[in-house]
């Protein structure tokens, strides 16, 4: 991990605003022969490469109830009692999220508005290779079952059984479709359906290289969530910070794996940035994931020094992190400036794992420095919106030689005269 000097246009801010892994041509031919075997030949070509890819060894994917209830079996008490508390604080703060239909009639009596509804479908991808997380079940399956879709589907390559965690949390959510499949495969299969199974809606969920290429390929076919990259934090820290805090909240990003994850600190202190380093190295000393902290520290951990929190904010705002944390005296005045972030975490006890399992907002968050324009996953994200139009005569007679002109200066003779002959 390195100490650097900045501005907000010093290269380093450049290099860790570019961050990004992209798929090789490789990968993107094999995912698009996929996708198109599985859209032509639907369930068996799904079940061939869930055989091939996912460890499979059965005759269907579908996972019976009596396996997720035999999985479900093995979680301990203590972690149930997590679960339940969990999904309880996410499914109250999603509840805030909720909209309704609305509507107004006009002086002329028209009637407009707009009718919310929900999406009757949605896939969920649930990884099952080198990371299982029964938090990212109730992170995109509670927001949609709180607005109202009515079927959730899941799809998990599984390897080595269901895990106990996962098929609990599945239980309690009363998801009952579950099909033993990942990768490509299973974003095809949820897009593009097959003999007995029901192509969804919206796709969400994380996913290896190949899920992620296949989702983007897919969009458009359903919707999907978003493309998610490396996760990433960035602490604000000044002298009144606790640096073994700082130093711990960076190494819970460093630690997830891909070797491209971002743990990014900034200060207006020098001293405050060796008093960080200094624990940040004590703590990968004696970590059981030693070699993999030091992969992602040596290309994305960096402790930046700035002049003032006014440079310090612009290089925030500019590097738009999915996870941002405020510990500095005056967090709260500091985090009104912060436009940019997929969640801002204010003050000494608000660790960022806080917010991926228990305090309530989603952890599905905009990264890459998406956060610009994107916003975390929520029930906004699996509701339509339809707009609602009943014009009156007395409108029609009114405005009609208005609409008319509009269309004959775009040049549609017809749009224009479908409202003139109403006159």
């Amino acid at each position: 991990m390195k100490i650097l000097k900045v501005t907000p246009k010093s290269e380093e801010i450049e290099r860790l605003c570019s961050r990004s892994v992209a798929p090789s041509p490789e990968i993107h031919k094999k995912v698009l022969s996929i996708l198109e075997d599985v859209k032509k030949n639907g369930v068996s070509a799904a079940l061939r490469y869930a055989k091939e890819f996912d460890g499979l060894n059965a005759s269907s994917l579908k996972i019976s109830a009596k396996t997720v209830a035999s999985a479900a079996a093995k979680t301990p008490e203590s972690l149930r009692s997590a679960i339940r508390s969990a999904i309880r604080n996410v499914r109250d703060f999603h509840k805030k999220q909720m909209e309704k239909s609305w509507n107004f009639v006009t002086k002329e009596g028209s009637l407009l508005g707009q009718r919310i509804r929900p999406m009757r479908r949605v896939g969920l991808y649930v990884p099952g290779g080198a990371g299982v997380y029964p938090s990212t079940v109730i992170m995109n399956a509670v927001p949609a079952l709180v607005a109202g879709v009515s079927e959730i589907v899941v799809v998990t390559p599984a390897k080595g059984g269901l895990n106990p965690a996962v098929a609990f949390v599945l239980q309690e959510l009363g998801i009952t479709e579950i099909y033993h499949i990942g990768g490509a495969q299973a974003v095809a299969l949820l897009a593009y359906g097959g003999k007995g199974v029901t192509p969804v809606d919206k796709i969400v969920g994380p996913g290896n290289v190949f899920a992620a290429v296949a989702k983007k390929e897919v969009f458009g076919t359903v919707d999907i969530d978003m493309i998610a990259g490396p996760s990433e934090v960035l602490v604000m820290a000044d002298a009144s910070s606790d640096p073994d805090f700082v130093a711990a909240d960076l190494l819970a990003q460093a630690e997830h794996g891909s070797g491209f994850e971002a743990a990014i600190c900034i200060t207006d202190s020098m001293e405050v940035a060796k008093d960080v380093l200094a624990c940040v190295e004590a703590q990968v000393e004696v970590s059981p994931r030693k070699e993999l902290l030091e992969k992602s520290l040596a290309r994305f951990g960096r402790i930046l020094v700035v002049k003032d929190w006014e440079t310090g904010v612009a290089i925030a705002n500019r590097i738009a992190p999915e996870h941002l944390e405020v510990m500095t005296r005056n967090a709260e005045k500091l985090a009104e400036r912060l436009d940019n972030a997929g969640a801002i975490f204010i003050g000494p006890w608000s660790s960022e794992p806080v917010g991926d399992y228990f305090a309530g907002p989603n952890h599905v968050l905009p990264t890459n420095g998406t956060a610009r324009f994107s916003s975390p996953l929520g029930v906004y994200d699996f509701l339509k919106r339809t707009s609602i139009i009943r014009y009156s005569q007395k409108a029609m007679l009114k405005n009609a030689k208005a609409i008319g002109e509009f269309a004959s200066a775009e040049g549609f003779y017809h749009h224009a005269q479908a409202v003139l002959k109403r006159l």
